[in-house]
């Protein structure tokens, strides 16, 4: 699995790692999938969990472990047609059940190929990135115990700055 959302995760201070959706070895559109799993780091075990809550496949989301939480932000699916739409979508998944919950409050720009950090256990920062036509200048703050999203400064509107694919 390629262009998936990774993040590390904490049950009882036990470290496991989490994989979200992503494309398959094939490489091609038909291999854009949710699947989802996590590994348990101290016993070596990969483990599927229950695949990410969406529509359709979709690659390039960012993943924040956050107050206990996963939240898997962003990315994009491609249509039969071959066209890319961008995702606003905020899935949460409660690694201590093995459960996602109700989605989060949506992004307020649809975004992939995002910078995605965490600041304070408390807010997610997601940076620059795509969104269906071009690069963006935003940065977007999600507050994870207000579920509100709010503006950050934007980056200069330049090629030192704007990222796509980027990881922060």
């Amino acid at each position: 699995v390629s262009n998936n959302a990774v993040t590390e995760g904490f049950i009882n201070e036990s470290p496991y790692v989490y994989s979200f959706s992503g494309i398959d070895s094939t490489k091609n559109k038909a291999g854009i999938n949710l699947g989802s799993y996590k590994y348990d780091v101290q016993n070596d075990i990969w483990t599927t969990i229950s695949s990410l809550p969406d529509t359709m496949g979709k690659i390039a989301a960012g993943a924040s472990f956050v107050n206990g939480k996963i939240y898997i932000i962003g990315g994009y699916h491609v249509l039969p047609n071959g066209n890319e739409v961008s995702s606003n979508k905020v899935h949460v998944f409660n690694p201590f059940n093995d459960s996602y919950e109700a989605d989060a409050a949506p992004l307020p720009l649809a975004i992939d190929d995002h910078v995605q950090c965490v600041w304070r256990d408390s807010l997610i920062f997601v940076i620059t990135g795509w969104s269906n036509t071009g690069n963006k200048k935003d940065v977007q703050i999600y507050n994870t115990y207000l579920n509100t999203w709010q503006a950050g400064t934007d980056l200069p509107y330049n090629n030192n700055y704007l990222a796509f694919g980027a990881s922060g």
